[in-house]
């Protein structure tokens, strides 16, 4: 649900010289089931010139980032995966590895036949409604209503509470995995703003297994990092692992929220949810939040539109006496 100001990482890739390799975050699903939202890609820097059949390259279509199959060198044409339409979009690079939390892939230039054949298939096989269809059944295992009960005896009794400095390393794991938000601004808040008491507004909460392991997240706090003109404090980054889906930790993480905020003076809080994300509406409305009013939704698209964000929002939010 949080969003990171688009343009500050555009002009960090385009400040980068050609040669160079830096890492980016939130290159989208265009690579799934290798890559997820959270993850990230390493990227060369080079001309459109330097990419082949078979590269994967990080294309810019308008405010967005998309790693994507190069499938024609002339004219270049790139495609996700699993196929799909291919974006007319500007490419900033080679990808040269993929990193999913502690793992690391590499993609050197010897396995472009291989990617080029893999996209092919993979392309050939989702175009099959069948195909989908036992794909999504086995993805959904990790989610599952039916799993509930193995994932639930392998994660052990979940504790939900505010985060304290001590969990800076377990958040950074998690933020590694799920996360889009920036781990030098989670350490800066959580060590610098986040649970003190001397007056500062905002906390985090988070959902620990019995091993101690972070598998659920949100944080309130108002949006003056991303320097929006929006008052008052909002719920961002609620994000629940796969593996403790379907247990109501979303709904436990809101409530542990307001109840913080209740404790800080807060009169109101809001959420800022994208339109698609039906699942996430469903949980705040159980927890009490309405729709906003029209002007404040209004406001907010128009902030995030001209911050470079490109999707939907809806805005509800929930009083807290």
């Amino acid at each position: 649900m949080s969003r990171r100001r688009p343009a500050d990482l555009l002009d960090l890739i385009e400040a980068t010289p050609p040669g160079q390799e830096l890492w980016v975050r939130g290159a989208g699903r265009s690579l799934y089931p290798l890559l997820r939202s959270g993850d990230s890609v390493r990227v060369l820097r080079c001309a459109p010139a330097e990419l082949a059949r078979g590269d994967v390259a990080l294309v810019r279509v308008g405010r967005k980032l998309l790693a994507h199959v190069v499938i024609s060198a002339s004219p270049f044409l790139t495609a996700p995966l699993l196929g799909g339409k291919d974006p007319v979009g500007e490419p900033l690079g080679r990808v040269t590895a993929l990193r999913r939390g502690g793992l690391l892939l590499p993609l050197p230039r010897l396995i472009r036949p291989t990617f080029f054949l893999g996209q092919r298939v993979l392309a050939g096989l989702w175009a099959r409604p069948r195909a989908r269809t036992w794909f999504r059944r086995l993805r959904d295992f990790t989610v599952a209503g039916w799993s509930r009960p193995l994932r639930q005896r392998l994660l052990g009794r979940l504790e939900v509470r505010l985060l304290r400095e001590e969990d800076l390393d377990a958040l950074l794991v998690f933020a590694g995995e799920r996360l889009l938000v920036p781990s030098g601004f989670l350490r800066q808040q959580l060590l610098g703003r986040w649970g003190r008491a001397d007056g500062s507004r905002g906390a985090a909460a988070g959902a620990f297994d019995a091993q101690g392991r972070l598998c659920g997240f949100a944080y309130l706090d108002d949006y003056r990092e991303e320097g929006l003109a929006l008052e008052g404090l909002w719920v961002r980054s609620l994000v629940v692992a796969p593996r403790a889906r379907r247990m109501g930790v979303a709904y436990r993480m809101l409530q542990v929220l307001l109840e913080e905020a209740r404790r800080q003076g807060a009169e109101r809080i809001f959420a800022d949810i994208d339109e698609d994300n039906f699942a996430s509406q469903r949980t705040f409305k159980r927890a009490g939040f309405q729709d906003s009013s029209a002007e404040l939704t209004r406001r907010v698209n128009a902030e995030w539109r001209a911050s470079g964000g490109g999707k939907p929002l809806v805005v509800l939010e929930r009083s807290v006496s």
